[in-house]
């Protein structure tokens, strides 16, 4: 759980000219205005019913306690207005920790509303800004927010598409739900980052620095390789590079076995020589 929430603002001069104070002004407005319906999601209100309860208003509220240079960060707090105290549970950390969790803008695991407070927030973006991030104290993962403009702009990069993986699994980090998936004997700075939900925890931790496979859902960078993964399933396997096992194979409670009848074979007679050349020629490409 967390009572502090970082905006961070990303742009080409942001660090030299600063955020626009529309900009500014109306993201904080929107995460606010979320996070308050993220709470009352939570207590079972309608966001249709009007003026939130003051219980909601309470547990959301939120205060600016400072800003931080470069790409310009925001630092914001749960405090309830005046000093009041909290009367019940706590439902402001449990929202915060909701909206951090998710995969972004279009996460199902967020109501309805809450997901178009951060619609609205990546249309009003001015062009001077690129997209803010909103993530937890100290660089704490969380959700990143695109100008619409920009996103559209952005290759396959943008794309979801469905990932099988293998590798070993390095860097399993709890508290940000991040890990690395490495090529064994590979080059240690090329790897896939990877994402896990808190429910793949305790697998991450079982599997860590061993040969898994990864099953979910990646992103494509620029240069063709994944910038992105969320794991969805995951279960170690035995590794290419690991010695042959005879105990392990005679006791498979799944052997593959080999049954010749089973073989397909060439239907329509075909040059071998020829066949010989363009394998040869393949090599040689």
């Amino acid at each position: 759980m967390t009572d502090r929430l970082d905006v961070t603002f990303e742009g080409p001069r942001v660090g030299e000219d600063g955020v626009p104070l529309d900009d500014f002004r109306k993201t904080l407005e929107q995460v606010q205005r979320a996070l308050r319906l993220m709470v009352g999601h939570l207590a079972g209100i309608d966001p249709a019913r009007g003026r939130p309860p003051d219980l909601v208003r309470e547990q959301s509220a939120l205060r600016l306690l400072g800003t931080s240079p470069g790409s310009l960060v925001a630092a914001l707090g749960l405090a309830p207005p005046g000093g009041t105290q909290i009367r019940s549970k706590n439902l402001g950390r449990e929202a915060l920790r909701v909206i951090l969790d998710s995969e972004g803008v279009d996460d199902p695991a967020l109501p309805q509303p809450v997901r178009e407070c951060f619609v609205a927030m990546e249309a009003d973006l001015s062009p001077e800004i690129v997209a803010v991030s909103l993530g937890g104290a100290g660089g704490a993962r969380g959700m990143r927010i695109e100008r619409r403009s920009h996103k559209r702009r952005r290759r396959r990069e943008t794309e979801h598409e469905q990932v099988l993986l293998y590798g070993l699994l390095m860097e399993v980090n709890w508290e940000q739900r991040t890990a690395q998936l490495h090529e064994p004997y590979g080059d240690n700075d090329r790897y896939v980052p990877l994402r896990f939900k808190l429910a793949l925890g305790g697998d991450m931790q079982r599997l860590a620095t061993q040969y898994v496979e990864v099953r979910g859902r990646g992103r494509f960078g620029n240069d063709d390789r994944w910038s992105s993964v969320q794991v969805e399933e995951m279960q170690g396997v035995r590794s290419l590079w690991e010695p042959f096992d005879r105990e392990a194979f005679l006791n498979d409670p799944n052997p593959k076995i080999f049954r010749s009848e089973d073989v397909v074979g060439a239907v329509e007679p075909f040059d071998v020589d020829e066949f010989l050349r363009v394998i040869r020629e393949g090599r040689d490409a």
